[in-house]
């Protein structure tokens, strides 16, 4: 199977690929489109929420849907108000799987009806609630913080600090977050940590069904 990485940043693409590395059977082929990191443009190595929906609605995004089996889609939650949608509703605040339902309408919208119709089976969200930090807490913690959907590169880092390291939450650095992914060792982990978020859950139950 082949899949194109569309996310907000680097060390999201190393998390992404972790996770399919050790979810399929080798042969898979991960290739990273937005951000590209071998494009000549060092503007096109950076990425941010912007920059995905951007590249949603370009002519490109239809390309990767015709070239790659799958295309991954990333998208963080925590400044989700940034791209349209709202933590409130009148007097109620949404729950963490509304935000993420609203925010895959919103890269539906940029993606287009038509296009996304014609390639739906072809696309993948992976909309996470707040952050992909928290799909990574229960590779490091059994209490409580495992489930966390706030705040959770803060918490990442008071266990790593316990192991000699911790990461930089406003530069992420990718081999950071290689050495952190190294606890993804087979598909059976992945199962059993995506339990403790739903968004997560989401993700792997639709890599189930490929």
């Amino acid at each position: 199977m082949t899949f194109g990485l569309i996310t907000e940043g680097p060390t999201d693409q190393v998390v992404l690929r972790n996770i399919l590395g050790r979810y399929f059977k080798p042969p898979v082929y991960i290739r990273p489109v937005q951000p590209n990191p071998d494009s000549t443009d060092e503007a096109d190595h950076f990425g941010s929420w912007v920059k995905v929906l951007e590249y949603c609605k370009s002519a490109d995004m239809t390309t990767a849907l015709q070239i790659f089996d799958y295309v991954i889609i990333q998208l963080d939650t925590d400044v989700c108000e940034e791209y349209g949608v709202q933590k409130r509703e009148g007097d109620r605040e949404i729950t963490d799987d509304e935000i993420v339902e609203k925010a895959k309408a919103v890269i539906i919208k940029n993606i287009g009806c038509e296009i996304y119709a014609q390639f739906s089976k072809k696309i993948i969200f992976a909309i996470s609630h707040d952050s992909i930090e928290c799909w990574l807490l229960p590779l490091y913690f059994t209490n409580n913080s495992r489930t966390k959907t706030f705040n959770c590169c803060d918490t990442l880092n008071q266990e790593l600090r316990k192991r000699g390291f911790t990461i930089d939450c406003n530069k992420k650095r990718a081999l950071e977050y290689q050495k952190i992914c190294k606890e993804i060792r087979n598909k059976t982990i992945l199962d059993n940590i995506s339990l403790h978020n739903n968004s997560f859950n989401q993700f792997i139950q639709r890599l189930a069904t490929l």
